[in-house]
């Protein structure tokens, strides 16, 4: 009997040890095909990213504006040749700053006589350089007049007195006529290195 209850107790015995195995078996073939898993899904991921850069990007594009300076006759920034010779060519994204006059007109506003000793220049792109400084000369006496009668009739303290020591009244006046007179979109700014007062009258 007691052969029998042993036979019985080892019976069961195999039949756990083969439950546990298959157990092993199927978390070890889970976590053994994980990683295949991940790395598949990674490979996806960066397939449909490159194809939806090419997709999108459509490439490498030229870049616009990738010259430096332009001169006129379409020459490099060095000339013919190659040489540090401009050729006389004109840089026309410099500025360039053109006299325009240089001379004395009164101010009576206070009722003594000022005389102005004034220098106007102003400042544009190399492009206009050549067609402004014949603009001014063709309409110099234009151009004189107008800046006389703006002298004339303004306030002392607005040239260069002790409210605007900037000229800045004086600097936009100007910088109006000479747009009226030349056409805007030339003259980028008016500067005034002179504006000095001469009391005429004792």
């Amino acid at each position: 009997m007691s052969d029998k209850q042993d036979k019985k107790a080892e019976a069961p015995a195999p039949a756990a040890a083969s439950s546990e195995k298959t157990d092993q078996a199927k978390g070890g073939g889970l976590m053994s095909k994980t990683p295949v898993l991940l790395g598949g899904v990674m490979i996806i991921e960066a397939v449909v990213l490159f194809a939806g850069i090419k997709f999108i990007g459509g490439g490498s594009h030229p870049v616009q504006g990738a010259e430096l300076t332009t001169t006129e006759g379409g020459e490099g920034a060095h000339g013919e040749g190659g040489e540090g010779e401009g050729h006389g060519a004109v840089d026309k994204r410099k500025t360039v700053e053109i006299n325009v006059i240089d001379f004395k007109t009164p101010n009576r506003q206070t009722g003594r006589l000022f005389l102005y000793d004034v220098s106007i220049f102003v400042v544009t792109k190399g492009e206009f350089a050549d067609k402004l400084k014949e603009m001014i000369k063709d309409r110099e006496a234009l151009i004189k007049d107008r800046i006389r009668t703006i002298i004339a009739v303004s306030d002392p303290e607005k040239l260069g007195g002790g409210s605007e020591p900037g000229l800045e009244t004086l600097r936009r006046q100007v910088k109006y006529q000479l747009d009226e007179i030349i056409g805007e979109g030339m003259i980028d700014e008016v500067l005034i290195p002179r504006c000095t007062p001469f009391r005429v009258d004792f």
